[in-house]
């Protein structure tokens, strides 16, 4: 997918004259709308009702622990922002104690005391073994004492096999541990009070003039996001149970992941945090800025709100646009003929095989699938989701 793994449902525009009574998006009326034939949905075992995301726990659940990730994720710049030649995402997820930073053994018992953080990353090429590549990582941690200790011990964290080159220091960040790793990148991390920044730069073509240039980048990395979180207002540890509250019933009107399809990304973000999730996102900035996106649900499906339908209806063909290089279209599941369903071009290549998009009022849904079958059952439960209390 393309978001969380950059593919999406197709549209489909269905308008009922009826209005939200509390069961979810509220539908208007409208005429010349394309006919959505219910009798023809096969939702198969997905569910097609509306699940409840309580509002309020007793105890800190992971979901309320990806939610205050997501918060730090929209203090967060988009390595695009910081360096314009940073054009691809890398799949941005939540850091928690149950989604620890990924290679590192037993990181909980070994640096404790990590509440949430965010993971991003972006490179110039599609193929990050070419051109700039920047792997950015933030993490709150309970104390300054457990910053500054994860700190030390990520700073010494290698492969006995494979030792790093030695010791660099990153202008204005005396205080930053700062190397060259076996693979000639550049490996930062830095201690802010109860903040961790973590950083690796690489760039292969760079690699023979030494790594001053990836030292810069490093410090243009560090500037701007140490700059932008000095806005993040935390959440006190005891107000954290509760945080995956869906107060405009979005988030309950997505796909749920099962069993082997659980991500450390489900939650509702504000429209910067849903860019970090995405592999090309100075392109969907666009269409969240042409669009008037304010947030997006993200599960086993993603849930994109509009500022009208007309909006919706312009995100999905910017969408189909923007997968039109990889993408070839194909004919929607049957009896939903709005939604835009598109098939790889190449079955080697990355990506999931198939995806549509799903337009409802103001409201996109993105699905996707690997067999025909299953991008049916998928789209058709997400438009049940999505009329739920009208049809």
């Amino acid at each position: 997918m393309r978001r969380t793994s950059r593919i999406l449902v197709s549209a489909l525009a269905i308008v009922l004259a009826a209005c939200g009574t509390g069961h979810g998006p509220p539908v208007t009326p409208a005429s010349k709308a394309p006919v959505v034939d219910v009798s023809q949905l096969d939702p198969g075992n997905y569910p097609v009702v509306p699940r409840q995301i309580a509002n309020r726990t007793t105890d800190i659940t992971v979901g309320d622990l990806i939610q205050e990730s997501i918060r730090i994720a929209e203090h967060m710049p988009l390595p695009v922002e910081v360096d314009d030649r940073l054009i691809y995402g890398q799949g941005g997820h939540a850091v928690t104690a149950d989604y620890p930073p990924m290679g590192v053994d037993k990181f909980n018992d070994r640096a404790p005391g990590l509440i949430a953080g965010w993971e991003t990353g972006g490179r110039h090429r599609s193929d990050y073994t070419l051109g700039l590549s920047v792997d950015l990582t933030v993490m709150r941690f309970t104390t300054a004492a457990q910053a500054a200790a994860a700190v030390d011990f990520l700073a010494g964290e290698h492969d006995p096999q494979y030792p790093d080159h030695g010791p660099l220091t990153v202008a204005g960040y005396p205080g930053a541990k700062s190397l060259l790793t076996y693979s000639e990148s550049v490996k930062t991390l830095f201690a802010q009070d109860n903040y961790v920044y973590w950083l690796f730069t690489s760039d292969d073509l760079t690699v023979p003039e030494g790594p001053g240039l990836l030292l810069d980048t490093t410090r243009k990395v560090l500037d701007r996001t140490v700059d932008s979180m000095k806005d993040f207002q935390p959440t006190p540890v005891d107000k954290l149970a509760g945080l995956a509250s869906d107060p405009d019933e979005l988030l309950g009107r997505t796909l749920p992941a099962g069993k082997g399809q659980i991500w450390a990304t489900e939650g509702l973000y504000p429209a910067h945090a849903a860019l970090g999730v995405d592999d090309r996102p100075a392109a969907t900035k666009r269409a969240f800025d042409e669009s008037g996106v304010d947030v997006v649900a993200h599960a086993l499906s993603g849930l994109y709100r509009a500022k009208d339908p007309a909006a919706a209806q312009h995100l999905v063909g910017a969408f189909v646009e923007e997968l039109a290089d990889r993408y070839k279209p194909i004919d929607p599941p049957p009896g939903l003929p709005t939604a835009r369903c598109l098939q790889i071009r190449d079955d080697d290549s990355f990506g999931t095989r198939f995806v549509c998009y799903l337009p409802y009022e103001r409201y996109m849904a993105e699905v996707s699938a690997d067999q025909s079958q299953d991008l049916r059952q998928r789209v058709s439960a997400q438009y049940e989701l999505l009329a739920y209390g009208h049809i």
